[in-house]
């Protein structure tokens, strides 16, 4: 998931976004339908990681670190108490 790391998550979603939405506006407006529905299929795809990282990974990421953290203090503590 580390693909594009050139910019943060959230400017990831909102730049997939933006570019889902001139592709399916550019769909309407012109006759290069084949193009433009694979770019559409495509963006559509980023668009959704982009906002599952956001909302899901990205968080989660966070909160494991934090558990390890623990674990570890936890871990610490058991071995003070044992010696």
């Amino acid at each position: 998931m580390t693909r594009f790391i050139a910019i943060s998550p959230q400017s990831q979603c909102w730049l997939f976004n933006i570019a889902l939405a001139l592709n399916i506006l550019g769909m309407m407006l012109t006759d290069m339908w084949l193009p433009m529905v694979v770019g559409a299929i495509i963006t559509t795809y980023l668009s959704v990681d982009a906002w599952v990282r956001l909302r899901y990974v990205i968080p989660m990421k966070k909160e494991i670190r934090e558990l390890r953290h623990e674990l570890e203090q936890a871990r610490k503590e058991v071995r003070d108490s044992c010696q």
